[in-house]
């Protein structure tokens, strides 16, 4: 198996990335090879060999992975001493930790992966329309704060996610989300309404007071290295991960 693994630069010490699906292998019955998402679909055997491909690859075993049950939604989860290693969090679409050897992991398919990092503290936050529109980065940005990290001091990088160019939606959705925030307001590459997620996650970021955002720029849709939701609700997710590494 070969699945693809973009890496970013989120600091010293801190490890970030992003997976794609895998084209170099038939595509299963069901879904499409290099999924990591236990949910849809459903094959055991094939996810884990693909969580522990990546795992090998990024040298963080896949039983310091927390994941989340995704709900779309603003709530923010915190990953402690107390919580159990490997622990899946449930009905939140953010996590946060000042824990070392602590990987958090966002599943997306369309939805926009943000990872964020500094000397203290990281998340990993699952930003759809609907958390975009409900506040789920000012909350990830809140719990980082109460961790004792500056937001200033914050790195931030927006993963592959469906473009403006292609996440076609009607005009009142449109025009509900861009009067919150501006730069969501977008028309596709066939000249209806659309929403540029990373734009206004972008925008969300730097007016919360992120300075250092950097957006990787691929559409899900139209990139065929990546799962998409609108173009095949059945294939399956990639995800992010962010981690940092235990003190030597």
């Amino acid at each position: 198996m070969t699945i693809p693994l973009l890496r970013s630069d989120l600091g010293e010490g801190l490890l970030a990335c992003f997976t794609g699906r895998e084209l170099d292998r038939a595509a299963p019955e069901v879904g499409d090879a290099g999924n990591l998402a236990h949910r849809r679909p459903h094959r055991p055997a094939d996810l884990a060999a693909a969580r522990r491909e990546v795992a090998d690859a990024i040298g963080v075993p896949t039983d310091a992975w927390h994941l989340m049950h995704q709900v779309h939604g603003p709530q923010v989860g915190i990953v402690d001493e107390a919580t159990t290693a490997g622990a899946e969090l449930r009905e939140v679409d953010a996590i946060v930790t000042r824990q070392a050897g602590r990987a958090l992991v966002v599943q997306v398919a369309d939805c926009v992966p943000v990872l964020l990092g500094g000397d203290r503290a990281i998340a990993a936050v699952h930003a759809g329309r609907a958390g975009v529109a409900t506040g789920v980065l000012a909350r990830t940005l809140e719990e980082l704060e109460s961790l004792g990290q500056p937001v200033a001091a914050l790195s931030a990088v927006v993963g592959p996610a469906i473009g403006g160019c292609c996440y076609e939606v009607p005009e009142r959705m449109r025009d509900e989300l861009a009067d919150r925030v501006p730069e969501a307001r977008a028309t596709t590459r066939w000249g209806t309404p659309s929403l540029d997620l990373p734009a206004a996650v972008g925008a969300q970021l730097a007016a919360a007071g992120v300075t250092e955002v950097r957006q990787l720029g691929l559409c899900t849709f139209e990139d065929e290295r990546f799962f998409s939701h609108r173009r095949d609700a059945a294939g399956g997710r990639q995800v992010g991960i962010v981690y940092r590494g235990r003190a030597s």
